[in-house]
């Protein structure tokens, strides 16, 4: 059976330490590019689909 890499105490403890972890989309330097191809969100609904810490 395989196993979740964010079950593992070790990797999860670095992971956790990531600027977008802390951070959040201002720690995420994909996230300017990216907010510039969405349309304008206000008012809007939104499923987050994410993973790691979705």
């Amino acid at each position: 059976m395989a196993q979740n890499i964010y079950d593992d105490p070790e990797f999860f403890a670095g992971y956790s330490t990531l600027p977008r972890q802390v951070h959040g989309l201002d720690g995420a330097p994909e996230w300017p590019a990216i907010a510039d191809m969405l349309p304008p969100l206000a008012g809007a609904r939104v499923a987050d689909l994410g993973c790691g810490f979705g």
